[in-house]
């Protein structure tokens, strides 16, 4: 990723405690790279080393293509500092995507906005965008792109956040422990948002209390006199919030939370329902985005609240002007009605997903689950895949589960023994597409509904090219 910004030699050297071993302290630089194959001229080219790949090896051909500095962590292969132009800075540093955080730290207390941070096991990227659509519409905001969420993406972000900007919205993600209280040290927020605890990401942060403490590190680091948002409804959470000291507001669909949604009714793809903050009413009618959205939109409206921003004054927008953001697809092929959620899959988010499908599949004649496996989920991968397959016979007619742990899903599915339900299982999504038993249940004259989910490693996507391309 490249990042435009103007820095000095001697700035990053101060933000990142690290040695100038060549150049001088007055040089400058356009921008921050990490990627030799989008670097610019003028450009400090930050050397990383990941799974894949270990930019040190790459210093050569960033000084090619014209950078100005390099930071690195260690002497690279045929590296020679005698040779090195002096109108070059290579700064040594201990830790190259520790110092990564550190310069961003620096940056972010140079610059000060706000910072929303937010993270959850689902609906993190969801409720920044809501939040994000709300926010600009008062400030001067930014968010972080894509999913630049974790130690290398949420330091670029903060990076890449302008002078004068008023408001930055963060998301930060994590898949093993420590990762969250490492990004929140760096980001400083003044409003925190978790906004769900399910089991994610397993394999590395253990059970559901690890995810719990990995998510709370959050508000630990949370300015003291800001504030915390949480989902009420979620027990876990709320027994966890009381002993923080910060300002609190609890979003939910229990009539309890300081901010909630009441009297919802689903009519014609639209969602009505009233939105109850401490004594005052305000009635929405908005397209339908899913009930899991809902909770999305709440937290997004505690965020504004925090912010001073009145609910009269976003009510209208949110009904007229907001196109709100969902990472499912709705796709109509012939008579067909199909919902790419091909994005990612855990108890989580595909409970939300086979609810959204339960609301919107009265009106359909088959209802099909085309759902594969959850992955991350360590020794509990049994306990999970079991329980959505359950839910997953309680509300379709058909369902096709996809990997190695189809068999818990279908323990879960014969387990009402439900009669005129119908299933079968593949080891991998290939498997599924070389017999392709979509045409044995999909008849041009029905009116079906289609669900396609599970996690990115499976690379489901696949399955909806081919259902689009399919003639019926």
């Amino acid at each position: 990723m490249n990042v435009e910004i103007k820095l000095i030699t001697e700035d990053v050297i101060k933000a990142v405690s690290g040695i100038l071993i060549n150049g001088d302290m007055g040089i400058s630089f356009k921008g921050i790279s990490t990627d030799t194959r989008i670097i610019k001229p003028g450009y400090l080219f930050w050397a990383l080393k990941g799974k894949n790949f270990d930019g040190h090896d790459f210093y050569k051909i960033s000084l090619e293509k014209g950078a100005k500095g390099l930071v690195i962590s260690y002497f690279p292969k045929g590296f020679k500092i005698e040779e090195m132009p002096k109108t070059i800075s290579i700064i040594l540093v201990k830790d190259s995507l520790k110092a990564l955080g550190d310069l961003a730290n620096f940056w972010r207390k140079k610059i000060n906005p706000i910072i929303v941070a937010i993270t959850g096991s689902c609906g993190k990227t969801t409720t920044k965008e809501i939040t994000y659509e709300i926010v600009s519409r008062f400030f001067d905001a930014t968010k972080n792109m894509g999913n630049y969420n974790n130690l290398i993406g949420v330091p670029l972000s903060l990076l890449s956040i302008k002078e004068g900007t008023e408001v930055g919205i963060l998301e930060l993600g994590t898949n093993q422990k420590g990762e969250i209280e490492k990004l929140s040290k760096i980001v400083q927020p003044q409003i925190s948002v978790i906004t769900s605890i399910y089991p994610s990401h397993l394999e590395g942060l253990g059970s559901i209390e690890g995810v719990l403490e990995e998510k709370i590190s959050l508000f630990k680091n949370t300015h003291p006199d800001g504030t915390l948002i949480y989902n009420f409804d979620q027990e876990i959470l709320r027994k966890q919030i009381k002993k923080f000291p910060q300002n609190k507001i609890s979003f939910g669909f229990n009539p309890e939370a300081d901010i909630s949604f009441q009297n919802l009714s689903f009519k014609e793809g639209k969602i009505k329902g009233s939105i109850i903050f401490k004594t005052k009413i305000y009635n929405l009618e908005i397209n339908n985005i899913g009930k899991h959205n809902l909770l999305n939109l709440l937290a997004a409206l505690a965020v504004a609240i925090s912010l001073g921003i009145d609910l009269e004054k976003i009510i209208p927008i949110l009904e007229k002007e907001i196109i709100f953001f969902q990472r499912a697809r709705f796709l109509n092929k012939g008579s067909h009605f199909i919902i790419d959620d091909t994005y990612n899959a855990n108890p989580g988010s595909v409970k939300a997903s086979l609810e959204y499908f339960k609301d919107l599949a009265s009106n359909y004649q088959k209802k099909i689950v085309i759902l594969g496996e959850m992955k991350e989920l360590g020794k509990y991968s049994e306990k999970y895949h079991r329980e959505i397959g359950k839910f997953v016979s309680e509300i379709a007619d058909i369902a096709f589960f996809i990997g190695e742990t189809t068999p818990y899903y279908v323990e879960g599915f014969q387990f009402y023994k439900t009669k005129n339900k119908f299933y079968k299982a593949f080891n991998s999504v290939e498997d599924f597409l070389e017999n392709w038993p979509i045409k044995e249940v999909l008849k041009k004259e029905e009116k079906n509904i289609i669900l396609v989910k599970g996690s990115r490693a499976l690379k489901m996507e696949r399955i909806i090219e081919k259902l689009l391309k399919e003639n019926f």
